[in-house]
């Protein structure tokens, strides 16, 4: 089986090429920001005296802390790395396995901690008392 291969010239803009990295920075920069302002905004409502009553405003708390540290870390080296181009997770091995174990570890105990959250929330505003107390073992 004979193929021949015809090689075309593909001219592709420098702009074109460029557009990856700067959607990294700038899209990346974007939900940095806005991740720590909702994170810091979130520990300060919960953590207020009307909602530290409440049972589920200390998930919340706790979730909004491991949010605010995947924005911070997590993000940060993905807009460091992909956007800038600068190998940080190629060159240090050691920010490499902190980096995979903070994304999986801060994401999902985020997400059990808003999911026991509204677990906590409707079981306490459940008609039934009999759900919260009586205990199944």
């Amino acid at each position: 089986m004979n193929t021949t291969n015809s090689r075309t010239t593909v001219y592709v803009s420098p702009t074109l090429i460029e557009v990856p990295f700067l959607l990294n920075i700038y899209l990346g920069i974007f939900i940095f920001i806005t991740g720590n302002i909702s994170s810091i905004g979130n520990f300060l409502v919960f953590s207020s005296r009307t909602f530290r009553a409440r049972a589920c405003s200390n998930y919340l708390i706790v979730e909004s802390i491991f949010t605010f540290i995947y924005f911070d870390f997590v993000l940060l080296t993905r807009v460091i790395q992909k956007g800038f181009q600068l190998p940080i997770i190629n060159k240090y091995s050691v920010i490499c396995k902190v980096r995979e174990w903070l994304s999986e570890y801060t994401h999902q105990v985020a997400f059990s901690l808003f999911a026991l959250a509204t677990i906590d929330r409707f079981l306490s505003t459940h008609r039934s008392a009999e759900i919260c107390s009586n205990p199944v073992y």
